[in-house]
């Protein structure tokens, strides 16, 4: 019990008066045994004194054989209260922070980030800190699905110390199936060399012109029962004519090769920062970099450890270059385009002009390409 009990010998004298006299000073006694000459009871510790009067009205003699209870524990700690406080203030910040968000997880999404999420949430009160009780969760829902375009539904259960962030992502579209109604439609401008329609109807042939989003290959055949409609499928190579134009000025900033950076620890308990760092304002442009060190406990991060804010300052170098070099580095930066070009289309000729400026080389190549130009396109309402 909180307010301790004692069990207490009466020896001697006359017992039965004894527990008379206790009953008329309304002194609660119980467990009461006799052994021999002794008469032995509880009572609460603070009734102790109360009963001595009792005790001399009945010639009986009182010792303490057992103390029980919070008072007794806490006897030899009574010259160290310090000891004392900080038990009660554990007990107090343990309660506190059981009615704390420690950890908040987020499940179900894979194209938007954890961080993207978090940020959201931060200001209509899920983070690492947060009392569950003042959160509205209808509005929550509202605004954060208004922030967040790619996702259609978000809730946040609490369990115990843990807020648990559940999102659905917006579907991305899916490729038209083999067997839905579709048409074959020009990606670009060119001159059709080659057409072999699958299936579906060729509506150009070989020499016509085209441009972008005209009908190759329609879904729309005719028979003798009226339209059907197909899933239209071909192949239609086209000669195309591709432009790339490189710019190499005589002087240009480029980044430097080794940005100047700042770290800015930090340590973090339940949402509270306390810098690590002497505060100064920070001058030029820069882009940073959060990461966190938390302390884990049976593999689950809790919300205390340090973060770390990387400060990179996007620093740049001027690059002087006389005629020779500007057209050198025109000449390398005009093959790699053309190396990735030839990754999606045949090269058949090239006609390539160098032109010097006031500011520097200016190069542009003409291509004259071979490429597959059909896109499959759901037909629509109106082309059905």
């Amino acid at each position: 019990m909180l307010a301790g009990t004692v069990r207490i010998e009466c020896e001697g004298g006359f017992p039965e008066r004894f527990l008379n006299e206790a009953a008329k000073r309304d002194i609660a006694l119980w467990d009461i045994s006799r052994h021999e000459i002794s008469l032995f009871c509880r009572c609460k510790a603070a009734d102790y004194r109360a009963l001595r009067p009792a005790a001399r009205a009945a010639s009986v003699r009182m010792r303490v054989k057992e103390r029980h209870g919070l008072p007794f524990l806490l006897k030899p700690f009574r010259l160290r209260w310090g000891l004392v406080v900080g038990m009660l203030l554990f007990v107090l910040i343990l309660q506190l922070l059981a009615s704390r968000v420690w950890i908040v997880r987020v499940e179900g999404n894979e194209r938007v980030t954890d961080e993207e999420i978090r940020e959201v949430l931060e200001p209509l009160g899920v983070y690492e800190g947060a009392s569950p009780q003042k959160i509205d969760l209808p509005q929550l829902q509202l605004t954060a699905l208004e922030q967040l375009s790619d996702v259609v539904w978000l809730t946040v259960n609490f369990e115990g110390s843990t807020a648990t962030v559940e999102v659905r992502e917006r579907k991305e579209a899916q490729p038209i199936a083999p067997d839905e109604p579709s048409n074959v439609v020009a990606t670009r401008d060119g001159v059709v060399v080659r057409i072999d329609a699958v299936s579906g109807q060729a509506m150009v042939k070989e020499g016509d012109a085209v441009t972008e989003g005209t009908l190759l290959i329609s879904g729309v055949m005719d028979s003798k029962v009226g339209p059907l409609l197909k899933h239209a499928q071909g192949i239609v190579t086209a000669r195309t004519t591709r432009t790339l134009t490189v710019t190499v000025p005589f002087e240009e900033q480029i980044p430097s090769p080794s940005p100047r950076t700042i770290s800015r620890p930090c340590f973090y308990f339940l949402g509270v920062r306390v810098p690590l760092y002497a505060s100064a304002e920070v001058e030029g442009e820069y882009t940073q970099k959060t990461e966190k060190f938390p302390l884990t406990a049976h593999g689950k991060a809790l919300p205390v450890g340090v973060e770390v804010t990387r400060l990179m300052f996007e620093e740049t170098v001027i690059c002087t270059r006389n005629e020779t070099q500007a057209l050198s580095e025109a000449r390398e930066r005009l093959v790699k385009a053309v190396e990735e070009l030839r990754g999606d289309v045949t090269v058949e000729t090239e006609t390539v002009n160098e032109q010097k400026t006031d500011e520097g080389w200016v190069i542009t190549g003409t291509y004259t390409c071979l490429e597959e130009i059909g896109q499959t396109r759901a037909l629509t309402l109106q082309e059905k």
